[in-house]
């Protein structure tokens, strides 16, 4: 009669510890992913925030050329003048949305901060010098905001083509 207590081979303890440890590895992985991200979505909020002031100055500046270009008296019907009006359209109402997200973004940081002012953990220590209100925040709305980040550099980039083929030509 064979013996009533099996035993695994060293194979198959070794395949079953691999398992494990590759099991405990992803987790690890996932959760340094997570918090790297949350780390790194202040830098990246605060870059769209930034970039959002500098494209107030570059509006404030194409606003001065577009003004400049409607003095002469045949301006209107320059199709320059005519692509700068149609430009500067749609770069003010992408700051707008854009400067709508960021305040949004801020409520949100804000009314998170109140709620867990007590509290010593969020989803990592406080202690480790970032904080998550902002990054919990930005979450919902990063692909929206760098989708009108994007929208807003490639007007930049077509009045740039269009101001170099008026020098060119």
């Amino acid at each position: 009669m064979a013996d009533a207590t099996q035993q695994d081979s060293p194979l198959s303890i070794a395949a079953n510890i691999a398992g494990i440890l590759t099991f405990v590895f992803a987790i690890l992985a996932a959760v340094y992913v997570r918090i790297m991200y949350l780390k790194n979505s202040d830098q990246e909020y605060f870059q769209v925030k930034t970039s959002l002031s500098w494209f107030k100055t570059e509006s404030a500046w194409l606003g001065e050329l577009v003004k400049a270009a409607g003095e002469r008296a045949d301006a209107e019907y320059q199709p320059e003048y005519q692509m700068y009006t149609f430009v500067m359209d749609d770069l003010i109402k992408l700051e707008q949305r854009l400067l709508e997200l960021v305040e949004d973004i801020e409520t949100k940081a804000g009314t998170e901060d109140e709620l867990r002012e007590g509290m010593r953990w969020a989803l990592v220590p406080r202690s480790w010098g970032f904080t998550t209100a902002v990054a919990m925040a930005w979450l919902p709305v990063r692909t929206k905001a760098l989708e009108l980040v994007r929208q807003r550099d490639a007007l930049t980039a077509r009045v740039s083509f269009t101001q170099m083929s008026m020098i060119s030509s």
